[in-house]
C-alpha cells in the first residue's frame, strides 16, 4: 500500500496528466485546487504502491478508479493525502484529513445516541468530534463500495472503540468491519485511515 501527500504550497500540481488538468478546468477554482492536489497525492500514492495508473477522473464525487486499484483521497486546507493499493490486496481503502474542529453543536449529524459517549468530558468534546467525524468518513469511503446504496451516511455507520483506533461496521451489514487508525495531528488536525478488518 502506498500513503502520499500533495499540498498547494508545492506550486502547480505536478503528479497529474493532461486529462485531469482539463477536467479540472471545468471545475469551479476552489475545487479545481482541491481536484488538481487531491489527484497529484493520489498518483504520488500509486507510485508508492509499485503501481502505475493513467487519469484518474470522477463519478460525481468520487474517483474513477482504474481496474484493479483501490485508493481513496482527502483534502483539508490546502493539503491532500491518498492511500492507493492493489484491489485483490487492499479491497477496501479509506482516508480522511481534518485540519479544523467541528462545533460540538453538529455531533447529532455525525453520532448516533448510543455513540454520543464516545464524546467524553465537555472540556474535550470539540477536540473528539471531530476524530469520530475523521474515523468516520474514512470508515464510510473504504465500506460504501462493498455496502452500496444502503450506506447513506455518516450515522448509518457505528464505531467500537479498538485500543488507539476504531472497528467500524455499517449497519445491517455486519458482514463487512473495517479498522480505522487515528493520527493526531499538531495544532488539533486529525488523519485517518480505513482498511478491511482481517
Amino acid at each position: 500500500m502506498g500513503f502520499a501527500v500533495a499540498s498547494v504550497h508545492e506550486g502547480p500540481p505536478v503528479a497529474v496528466t493532461d486529462e485531469e488538468r482539463h477536467l479540472a478546468q471545468t471545475m469551479p477554482r476552489q475545487r479545481r485546487s482541491d481536484f488538481l492536489i487531491g489527484r497529484s497525492a493520489l498518483h504520488r500514492a500509486v507510485r508508492a504502491a509499485g503501481l502505475s495508473a493513467g487519469p484518474v477522473l470522477c463519478d460525481g464525487p468520487r474517483p474513477r478508479l482504474p481496474q484493479g486499484l483501490s485508493a481513496s483521497i482527502s483534502h483539508s486546507g490546502g493539503i491532500a493525502v491518498a492511500v492507493a493499493g492493489p484491489a485483490d490486496r487492499f479491497p477496501a481503502l479509506g482516508i480522511d484529513l481534518e485540519l479544523s474542529e467541528l462545533p460540538v453543536r453538529a455531533a447529532h449529524l455525525v453520532l448516533r445516541e448510543p455513540e454520543r459517549p464516545l464524546l467524553g468530558p465537555p472540556r474535550t468534546a470539540a477536540q473528539r468530534l471531530l476524530t469520530l467525524y475523521s474515523a468516520k468518513e474514512a470508515a464510510f469511503k473504504a465500506l460504501s463500495p462493498l455496502a452500496g446504496p444502503a450506506l447513506r451516511g455518516l450515522r448509518d455507520l457505528r464505531l467500537m472503540p479498538d485500543g488507539a483506533g476504531f472497528l467500524a461496521q455499517a449497519t445491517g451489514h455486519t458482514e463487512h468491519r473495517v479498522r480505522v487508525s487515528v493520527r493526531r495531528l499538531p495544532q488539533g488536525g486529525v488523519l485517518c485511515w480505513a482498511l478491511l478488518d482481517d
